[in-house]
């Protein structure tokens, strides 16, 4: 399980450290805030059309070949960026790392829930995403100092050399990523019909609304660092305190699931998530910037081993990938729908409204969880 959630820092790094580097180059570049929400919502454009898809190629041929395909796709994203440094070029590089990452991440969030025995599932999905937490402390990490030591273009090859290990591993070592595949009993699969489960729903539009704040931390906070006057590095620095806080979270979720229920953390954890928004857009020093990103990450580090485990947990038998796609479909709806709600608003307003949205997102991920 462990050289599985190696695997993914490989990818996931490459995801979240390509935001990072193609936000501030698209700055450089002459961006607006609303363009830079168009980039946003591209990383979500293809995962929104191919999550199901992918989901049932995991159920019906395994998790390898698409997890090979969504590998590949990454480093050909991350070697457009190298050659192109261009609008145009990122605009690809978003394209391109959104499809890598539906594949390889619905195959792999699949891999974890079937390894091992049931009452082991819990436990892997917290492997899993402590591997995220990990992965998004080394990805801006590593493109804020690549891009003020080496610039934006070599930022992007080092995250290309990341997918070799994965590619690697894959080609060379198949026994990995193989578990016993669950044939569905009904022939017939629609993904609206899962959609009829209510407690299934609710963790799907939970799971939508957490992923949005996400990927607009992800996103903004190196629009709104860049707007203060920080350099790049620090930006990385401030992502990295962020990626801390949800990695010791989900060394302390353990713990807390034996005291209490997943609705009642997700509940008390997102409220605080939610405070921190509120004033991230009022601060300018940055040990405060530091303190409300450590908050926020530490809020927030609860949502996504929660709602995967719940997700699949309530999963038809055969169908774990397709509602893992059908989750991240959800997911992807918010991505494509706030980063340009977002852009929007902060070329009108500023960074005020940004953070405001992401507030009231937390908000009702909290009110859900509470009924």
């Amino acid at each position: 399980m462990y050289l599985i959630a190696l695997l993914s820092i490989a990818i996931h790094s490459c995801y979240i450290g390509s935001k990072v580097v193609v936000s501030l180059l698209a700055l450089e570049l002459g961006a607006s805030q609303f363009l830079i929400g168009v980039l946003a919502a591209l990383y979500a454009l293809l995962p929104l059309l191919l999550g199901v898809y992918s989901g049932r190629l995991a159920d019906t041929i395994g998790m390898r070949v698409p997890m090979l395909i969504g590998a590949a796709l990454a480093g050909i994203a991350m070697l457009c960026g190298f050659a192109w440094q261009q609008l145009a070029a990122l605009f690809a590089t978003a394209t391109l790392m959104g499809a890598a990452f539906v594949f390889y991440n619905v195959s792999i969030q699949n891999l974890t829930g079937a390894w091992g025995r049931p009452e082991q599932r819990a436990r892997n999905f917290n492997i899993l995403t402590i591997g995220y937490s990990v992965s998004s402390f080394i990805g801006p990490m590593i493109a804020g100092f690549s891009i003020d030591y080496a610039g934006h273009g070599r930022a992007f090859l080092v995250f290309a050399l990341f997918t070799l290990l994965p590619i690697a591993a894959l080609t060379f070592y198949p026994q990995l990523v193989r578990v016993p595949l669950h044939k569905s009993e009904r022939q017939e699969r629609r993904a609206v019909d899962l959609l009829r489960d209510p407690p299934l729903r609710s963790v799907i539009v939970m799971s939508g609304l957490m992923v949005a704040s996400y990927e607009l931390f992800g996103f903004y906070m190196p629009v709104f660092g860049h707007s203060v006057g920080l350099s790049a590095s620090t930006i990385g620095v401030i992502m990295g305190t962020y990626a801390t806080a949800t990695f010791l979270t989900r060394f302390f979720l353990p713990v807390l699931l034996k005291r209490q229920r997943p609705q009642q953390i997700l509940f008390s954890f997102m409220l605080l998530a939610a405070g921190g928004f509120l004033l991230m857009p009022f601060l300018r020093d940055i040990y405060l910037i530091m303190l409300m990103s450590f908050a926020i990450g530490f809020g927030m580090g609860v949502g996504q081993p929660i709602s995967m485990t719940m997700s699949f947990n309530r999963s038809p038998a055969g169908r774990t990938g397709e509602v893992t796609g059908l989750r991240l479909t959800a997911n992807n709806v918010a991505r494509i729908v706030i980063p340009l709600t977002a852009g929007a608003l902060g070329s009108a307003f500023g960074m005020v409204p940004v953070f405001w949205m992401n507030a009231l997102n937390l908000a009702a991920v909290s009110w859900l969880a509470r009924r």
